[in-house]
């Protein structure tokens, strides 16, 4: 059977701007099930083109290419919404494609060029971020990386699925958000499964766009629930940051619930694994509302200290094998946003939620992995 690997961010890792969906819904798996190929999706969330220890070159070194047919990857968007210069991205870009190539010589890969991003209120491609270049820019840079190590690529920009005029129906977080609802899931993987079919029959034309129809809204899923043979641990839920006089609450409410979660992880894994009882308490107590220095550096510790506690959680799961049951990889460490803006506007809010979204998805995927083992799956 020909095998797919597939790495990039929460759009492949599933997040559709409000819940991650389930794994058979993800685009590279909608993209294996249709082709019959099997898929491997290394995807993590909030990663981009980087040095960092779940960036695009990492991943690829601490994967085992060399027994996959295909790769897909996806990054992009991250970079653009929190930017380093748009050469050192190119840069990282070209040493993660140049390690996956010496990995694996005979691998087919395809670059896929990140969808619209309008997190830090860009209405179009040509919009620049906070380091004056834009997504028209980054998606030039990629192709010419693409032509340079004679990779196929897609590119979304003759025929977009996702716009700002249709952001609200095609984005599950809506013309301020990136992420595809289920449904733009389906027709991305749609337009990719026609790439990796002309691909394989040797009529690739990377410069001419596949046409596929646009997504039709989601349809309710049809929920029948089975009572659980066992009791298993709840995902968490961060409330999202929506009033900015409210941020001391907003924070001091998501440290307690990510901290009662760590904690009942731990307990789980105490009963599982037989490790060392641990409980982690939160240090800092919210100076309330009002918007001042105190309040920053509050916000600013929070996270601080929140990141440290996420990552003795994952060391611990790391020395009990507690991973990805299909690849078998220890799981990364999280690194969260640094919010030390004494500006509070909408990149602050944008980039307090971000870090919200990073949390939950950390320690969701480590519940997925000990209720499966819970449920002796």
């Amino acid at each position: 059977m020909t095998k797919l690997i597939a790495f990039g961010d929460s759009i492949f890792a599933g997040w559709d701007g409000k819940e991650n969906v389930s794994a058979n819904q993800r685009i590279p798996e909608l993209i294996g099930q249709q082709l019959d190929w099997q898929v491997t999706n290394v995807a993590i969330g909030g990663t981009k083109y980087d040095d960092s220890s779940n960036g695009f070159t990492a991943m690829v070194n601490k994967t085992d290419v060399t027994v996959f047919d295909y790769a897909l990857v996806s990054y992009g968007v991250n970079n653009f919404s929190w930017p380093d210069p748009l050469a050192v991205v190119k840069q990282n870009a070209l040493n993660g494609f140049k390690a996956l190539k010496k990995k694996n010589p005979q691998l087919k890969i395809l670059l896929e060029l990140p969808t619209e991003d309008f997190r830090q209120g860009s209405t179009t491609l040509f919009d620049f971020n906070q380091d004056f270049w834009n997504q028209d820019q980054l998606d030039d840079a990629l192709i010419e990386i693409a032509k340079q190590e004679q990779i196929d690529y897609y590119d979304w920009r003759p025929n977009p699925l996702i716009t700002y005029e249709n952001a609200n129906q095609t984005l599950g977080d809506g013309n301020t958000g990136v992420h595809p609802t289920k449904a733009t899931m389906k027709a991305i993987a749609q337009r990719l499964v026609a790439k990796f079919q002309q691909m394989v029959n040797g009529t690739s034309t990377p410069d001419v766009p596949i046409h596929v129809d646009p997504p039709t809204p989601d349809k309710p899923d049809d929920n029948r629930p089975k009572p659980p043979a066992v009791k298993t641990i709840d995902e968490l839920k961060l409330d999202r940051l929506d009033n900015l006089f409210g941020i001391g609450d907003n924070i001091s409410n998501s440290a307690d619930r990510t901290t009662n979660k760590i904690n009942e992880l731990y307990q789980c894994l105490a009963q599982l694994m037989g490790t060392e009882k641990r409980e982690y308490q939160v240090e800092l107590s919210s100076p309330g509302n009002g918007l001042s220095r105190l309040l920053r550096n509050y916000v600013l510790l929070s996270f601080f200290n929140l990141e440290r506690a996420i990552n003795d959680l994952i060391t611990v799961c790391n020395n009990n094998w507690i991973c990805d049951p299909q690849t078998g990889l220890k799981n990364g460490l999280v690194k969260l946003l640094r919010v030390d803006s004494l500006v509070i506007d909408k990149h602050y809010q944008d980039t307090v939620n971000y870090n919200y979204y990073l949390i939950e998805n950390k320690l969701n995927s480590l519940i997925g992995y000990i209720n499966a083992m819970l449920k002796g799956e």
